[in-house]
């Protein structure tokens, strides 16, 4: 079993309608994302997700296809 790791990113998701576009097209398009969290309130909307199998340039390319800009922060393993 692979290990669980949380990619963060800093992200361009300004309004509530764009947060809920992008947590709909994961849904749809990255069944193997576990979980996704978007911070609005935090001035560089931090954008975190949970994976055991997505990688950051299949994501990063998904999003950017859809209008969404991201940059890859840091990714850590989850225990």
């Amino acid at each position: 079993m692979k290990a669980k790791q949380v990619l963060i990113f800093k992200s361009s998701v300004r309004t509530k309608e764009k947060k809920s576009f992008l947590m709909q097209l994961l849904k749809v398009q990255l069944p193997q994302i576990q979980s996704a969290t978007l911070d609005l309130d935090d001035e560089d909307a931090i954008f975190r997700v949970e994976t055991e199998e997505c990688s950051v340039d299949l994501l990063t390319a998904l999003l950017h296809k859809h209008g969404i800009k991201v940059d890859f922060l840091d990714r850590f393993i989850k225990g």
